[in-house]
């Protein structure tokens, strides 16, 4: 009996333990949710990730992610070996744009709903299994940047005009591409401001930096008047290669996104002129979408996230990119 007793402590025991791993306490899991990251070279994604992990967790659900580190190719074969796991959602954050185009049919063939977020995908979210795209409005996001390089060029130069270079994200990625849109927006009413070149940085602080020793070769002081940067990592490292060549002509003429704390930083030090936020958290937004989509309820093919732009123009504009540094190092992040 002694025996028989200590038997069914252990199995309950073991019972516990196992339900608890599933993130919601003493409740069965809703089942597998499978999440194709992109990369893990910054922050931005370091923080997206552990955000998905944690509200998928937290509303029952197993979780696996894959990291397809910048490869297309890698990711396209990471969202077929996921799609063999049979999950009840596969979740998307796509490196590049057209490369990843069979997704959508990939998981409409395996009878696995799919989400897209952060970046798109070629089709039509809200049809053949595609629930949605949560994500930023890059077009928007592009079109805040170009406004402030035109009042900032203006300043300068007394008139909307003036030779810019561009360092990128990743080529081929649709927030390069929208973003892009959102300048050329903008850039068509002032034929006098001109993009001169332009060099993918791979979003990263090295990427930046490179990219920026190699334009400053090309363009000596005097032949270009700002550079607009694709994120703030790869802003700081194009800072860096600035300072280190003792290019004070180009000092706070550079433009960076996402709200970083070091983005912000350089904003307040004046090497900065303004920076717009990416905010990396889609998890909780995916979450609600897809308990949505299952009840029936109606959903958005596409569900943009909230951001706020960030200058030091101002007084009250200073002090809001301050207090942004103090809530970001309270959360304990330096991102976004």
């Amino acid at each position: 009996m002694l025996a028989t007793l200590r038997a069914i402590a252990m199995m309950s025991a073991i019972t516990i333990v196992l339900l608890m791993g599933h993130g919601s306490s003493f409740a069965a899991s809703k089942g597998l949710v499978a999440f194709s990251q992109a990369e893990m070279t910054n922050e931005w994604r370091v923080m997206d990730t552990k955000e998905m992990e944690r509200a998928w967790k937290h509303a029952g659900y197993d979780f696996v992610w894959t990291n397809a580190n910048s490869d297309p190719s890698k990711q396209l074969s990471d969202v077929q070996d996921l799609l063999t796991r049979k999950p009840v959602l596969l979740i998307v954050a796509p490196i590049e744009y057209e490369p990843l185009a069979p997704v959508p049919g990939l998981a409409e063939k395996a009878h696995v709903p799919l989400l897209v977020v952060d970046r798109a995908l070629p089709g039509q979210p809200g049809k053949n299994g595609w629930i949605s795209l949560v994500t930023t409005d890059f077009v928007d996001s592009g079109k805040r940047v170009a406004e402030d390089v035109v009042a900032q060029l203006t300043k300068k130069n007394g008139a909307p005009k003036g030779i810019l270079l561009h360092v990128t994200g990743n080529t081929g990625a649709s927030p390069v591409i929208d973003e892009e849109k959102g300048l050329e927006e903008v850039f068509k009413t002032t034929p006098d401001i001109k993009i001169a070149a332009s060099c993918d940085s791979k979003n990263s602080r090295e990427g930046g930096r490179s990219c920026m020793e190699d334009l400053l070769q090309a363009f000596p002081p005097g032949k270009v008047d700002g550079v607009i940067f694709d994120n703030d990592a790869a802003a700081i490292g194009g800072i860096a290669a600035l300072n280190a060549a003792g290019r004070t002509d180009l000092k706070g003429m550079v433009w960076g996104k996402d709200g970083t704390v070091d983005g912000l930083t350089a904003i307040l030090n004046g090497e900065m002129s303004f920076t717009v936020q990416t905010p990396p958290f889609f998890g909780a937004a995916s979450v609600l979408i897809f308990e949505n989509w299952k009840a029936g309820k109606s959903v958005q093919p596409v569900v943009y996230v909230n951001k706020e732009s960030f200058d030091a123009h101002t007084p009250a504009d200073k002090a809001r990119v301050e207090q942004r540094i103090q809530e970001l190092k309270k959360m304990g992040v330096g991102c976004c």
